[in-house]
């Protein structure tokens, strides 16, 4: 799979990104209980570090409430390569001399998809735009401006006067390696499943002598208040989840995600888990914790319902099990 990030804030925190002046916002967002909003300073930015890549194509989901603003850049550590803006002329692709300004401009307070191709080359370069999925500007030849051939850091930025509002949400990046994710995201909505029953095993020590689930099913999370524990390798929570709510959608992915900390500071690890009615767990990568919960644990992604091998439907969802492993 070639999906290299995939982000709808879901989990109420920037844990995972650095940011100035972000906030998380649950009263403006285009999916889910959540977005990211940029309101409360003259400057703010958020900023997310990506393995190194030549060519991508990004999604981002946008609410303003004026059309004067810088919105992205592409950057290889901090030398910027490339940037989109928005102006009450339109979306204006700004990359090593070449520009573009496309013919849509964007209507404020108003959600938005705003999708962009960068492919990095001194040669047959290439910065295209989508708005709302139609084809709206681009520049070819050399988009390499220095020495950089790939983009390691993605930025995003509310220029611009202290009355301009941004909101960021349903973000997605593919790369172009493999058979699938490798173009244009196209649109999508994210949304959060919370845990709402116990299931077995229930293998860990909770934080109170109350059911498991109540004890990781805060957004945000909430620390040492509540929590469940482990010190013994490959002991399991597995939890029922909440019914999805979903009508008439295409799910195309799942995954698991959780905030965790190793108490030892001795570089433990936990897995994610997941299973399907009628089938076997499906365990994410091993995941090294910190002494904090600054760790974004995600576990595996799934495009397809392992038992059959076909697209997930919303009642393979509502049956849906998840939870944690220790690792070691």
């Amino acid at each position: 799979m070639t999906r290299v990030w995939t982000e709808g804030f879901e989990m109420r925190d920037l844990v995972g990104y650095t940011h100035y002046g972000g906030v998380i916002s649950t009263t403006v967002k285009r999916s889910g209980a959540a977005s990211l909003a940029a309101f409360e300073y003259t400057f703010c930015s958020f900023t997310k570090t990506i393995t190194a890549v030549s060519e991508f194509y990004l999604r981002i989901g946008i609410y303003l409430n004026s059309t004067e603003i810088t919105v992205f850049q592409w950057k290889k550590g901090g030398t910027v390569l490339g940037t989109i803006n928005i102006s009450t002329a339109g979306i204006t692709i700004s990359c090593n001399g070449l520009t573009a300004t496309g013919a849509y401009i964007p209507v404020v307070n108003t959600w938005f998809i705003l999708e962009v191709h960068v492919k990095i080359d001194d040669a047959a370069g290439t910065v295209a735009l989508k708005y709302e999925g139609t084809t709206d500007a681009s520049v070819s030849g050399d988009t390499k401006p220095g020495a950089d051939t790939t983009v390691d850091t993605l930025y995003f930025s509310r220029g611009g006067a202290s009355y301009v509002t941004l909101y960021l949400d349903d973000m997605a990046l593919n790369d172009t390696a493999g058979a699938v994710d490798n173009s244009w995201c196209g649109d999508g909505h994210i949304t959060v499943i919370m845990p709402d029953d116990d299931s077995t095993p229930l293998q860990l020590t909770p934080s109170a002598a109350v059911h498991h689930h109540l004890l990781v099913d805060e957004v945000p999370a909430d620390g040492d208040t509540t929590y469940v524990e482990g010190s013994v390798t490959d002991e399991e929570d597995i939890y029922g989840l909440a019914a999805c709510g979903l009508v008439d959608v295409i799910i195309t992915r799942i995954w698991t995600e959780a905030r965790a900390e190793d108490t030892s500071s001795s570089g433990l690890k936990v897995a994610l888990i997941t299973k399907a009615s009628g089938g076997s767990e499906v365990s994410g990568g091993d995941v090294v914790l910190t002494g904090t919960y600054t760790t974004k644990v995600l576990g595996a992604e799934q495009r397809v319902n392992p038992v059959d091998s076909a697209a997930w439907e919303v009642a393979d969802i509502d049956a849906l099990e998840g939870g944690v492993r220790t690792r070691n």
